[in-house]
């Protein structure tokens, strides 16, 4: 199991963030499970992962990332 929290500048709809984190082409056949909990601007991701299947941090940070930036272009996120 892993775990990411991103403080994101802006407020982002749960729903259109699911919207676009389903829609990104390079999770289809390799998706792993990834559950996010919004607080406010403060998003926390569990990826439910065993140790051998890891995902790189910096791969995850795109991947979160490219979704934002598809609802919010002017959105900034700081990893914490």
């Amino acid at each position: 199991m892993q775990r990411f929290v991103a403080e994101l500048s802006r407020l982002v709809d749960e729903a259109d963030f699911e919207r676009s984190w389903c829609s990104d082409q390079s999770l289809n056949d390799k998706k792993p499970k990834v559950s996010f909990t919004f607080s406010g601007r403060t998003v926390s991701a569990i990826v439910d992962s065993d140790p051998s299947e890891r995902w790189a941090s910096s791969s995850f940070y795109g991947t979160f990332s490219a979704a934002i930036r598809r609802i919010d272009h002017a959105c900034n996120i700081r990893w914490l």
